[in-house]
């Protein structure tokens, strides 16, 4: 048995007539009475009473009528109980860094809010160990991390890919080399993320894989990305920062062999609803979306890429 045979069986008997059935079926009145003979046959019972251009229902047919209602009901339950839970809508909290938090997730939350009208997000700024805690803890329902992330309990998913530059004041004096040097950066003052920012920790594995022997001169360390930034702006030393919060009013310097690359994962507890399963795909979606529209084009990738 179908359950559109128990569709065709519920219009039949509601229009009265094959005709009208077929009509509002948008199927050839031939094709309906063959489905309808296959229902009558694998119940073993005649379940219409053909009589003239009229159908009435016998009283198996009458039994029948009852389930096939019952069925009905059951299958809009269904269709209703998954069409909620595949309904982006509720409250949900996010932890991430400083840089995502500033200079990412802004972008991207807007235009999600604005096609989700039932959804709420918050945002919770932390570094990678605080992040990580509040997930697990479930103080906060999605968090965004650098990877890699070797936790059992969690869905990892690669969310954006980032680049590290060295920094500085336009008009810091660095500049006024030509070629810069390992021996000119000794000799300047830095502006650094504490030592539990998960940046910091991608600078000095980069440095240190460069020049074991670098001991920078740290005249800063601040936990904000916006304290770093303004520090930097202020020419009060050189900074690391990423790629998406380097303002008009800094400069990379060109020393290749300082640039870091890291990726951040979205991740959240395997053991939660359908929700969260949805609201990280559509995070991932827009983020996405986000990174295509700001890729420059081919001609001023090269210049970016021959300025390194």
């Amino acid at each position: 048995m179908e359950f559109r045979q128990i569709v065709y069986f519920l219009e039949i008997s509601e229009s009265g007539t094959f005709q009208k059935a077929a009509s509002r079926l948008g199927l050839t009145q031939p094709a309906l009475s063959k489905q309808i003979y296959l229902l009558e046959k694998e119940l073993g019972v005649s379940v219409l009473e053909r009589g003239g251009r009229s159908v009435r229902l016998t009283h198996e047919g009458e039994k029948f009528y009852q389930y096939s209602i019952r069925l009905k009901e059951i299958w809009e339950e269904i269709r209703e109980g998954f069409r909620k839970e595949n309904e982006l809508k509720g409250n949900y909290s996010i932890s991430a860094g400083g840089t995502v938090s500033a200079w990412i997730l802004p972008h991207i939350l807007k235009e999600i809010l604005k096609k989700r009208p039932g959804l709420s997000l918050s945002v919770r700024e932390g570094d990678a160990h605080q992040t990580k805690e509040a997930v697990l803890k479930g103080e906060a329902d999605l968090g965004i991390l650098t990877g890699p992330i070797a936790e059992p309990s969690l869905n990892v998913l690669e969310f954006l890919s980032d680049r590290i530059f060295p920094v500085a004041a336009k008009d810091h004096p660095i500049f006024l080399k030509k070629k810069i040097r390992i021996e000119d950066l000794k000799k300047q003052s830095f502006v650094l993320f504490h030592q539990g920012s998960a940046l910091r920790k991608a600078v000095e594995k980069k440095i240190k894989s460069f020049s074991k022997e670098f001991d920078p001169k740290i005249t800063m360390e601040l936990r904000s990305v916006e304290s770093v930034v303004k520090s930097l702006e202020a020419g009060l030393g050189i900074g690391f920062l990423s790629e998406y919060s380097i303002g008009p009013k800094l400069k990379k310097i060109q020393f290749l062999e300082w640039n870091a690359e890291r990726k951040f994962y979205l991740c959240y507890r395997k053991k939660s609803g359908p929700g969260l399963a949805l609201l990280a795909d559509e995070i991932l979606r827009s983020v996405r979306k986000w990174g295509m529209e700001r890729l420059p084009s081919s001609l001023e990738r090269k210049k970016v890429i021959n300025s390194i």
